[in-house]
């Protein structure tokens, strides 16, 4: 919390000379029109983000195989440390009235509509108390809906990936230089999720469309070395 009295009084310590942590987020949707296989992408320093479309790739998309995650750094760097990732989960199937008692108890939901459903409907459905309803928001049903006007959710659905994966040494592709001059750095993953026939086995795989990937990067802008790199 921002009032909260953390016992680094709020700063970052790292043992690099110019430690950066960067990230971003965007949704997967491979059938998008804009060729790049993803919309919303969100993240200050983060040029672009490349995934497979089925359109027209957008100038620089490369059109990844499935699974792929290409991204591209506003600027270069001198050594990658490290990363991390997570997943949000996509809505599945159509969106459920309130009214219509279509809810099962238990089970989490996303709202997708107002309507005419009043705070305190929402806050019976299961919405916390204090929390304002808004398109986006989970909750887990307290009751079916029956009653609480027009508002609809949908059901949560999954990514269809385990686990997302650097490929090759990125320190080598973290400090391009173009003839002009320099270029961003680009960073390659795999998106990886067990086969059908053994869940020991992982394959590079297409996150469901709608699944919001974020992904953070960790890294060193100083060419000065500490001890143990």
């Amino acid at each position: 919390m921002a009032n909260s009295n953390w016992s680094n009084a709020g700063h970052f310590y790292a043992p690099q000379v110019k430690p950066v942590l960067l990230n971003c987020s965007f949704i997967v949707d491979s059938t998008n029109g804009n060729g790049l296989g993803i919309r919303s992408l969100k993240g200050p320093g983060i040029e672009a983000v490349y995934m497979k479309t089925s359109a027209t790739p957008a100038s620089g998309n490369p059109n990844p195989a499935s699974g792929i995650i290409v991204v591209d750094l506003a600027q270069n760097f001198q050594r990658y440390l490290g990363g991390f990732s997570g997943q949000v989960s996509p809505v599945t199937g159509a969106a459920l009235t309130l009214s219509g008692a279509g809810l099962t108890v238990g089970k989490p939901y996303v709202i997708t509509s107002l309507g005419s459903t009043t705070a305190a409907q929402w806050q019976t459905v299961g919405l916390p108390v204090g929390y304002t309803a808004a398109v986006g928001a989970s909750f887990i049903a307290l009751t079916n809906g029956t009653g609480l006007g027009s508002g609809t959710v949908k059901a949560v659905g999954i990514s269809g990936i385990s686990s997302i994966e650097a490929i090759g040494d990125l320190n080598l592709t973290i400090q391009g230089v173009a003839p002009s001059g320099p270029v961003g750095a680009r960073l390659i993953f795999q998106c990886l999720a067990p086969t059908s026939s053994s869940v020991t086995t992982l394959v590079a795989t297409a996150p469901v469309n709608e699944s919001v990937i974020s992904l953070s990067f960790y890294l060193s802008d100083s060419s000065v070395t500490v001890a143990g790199q």
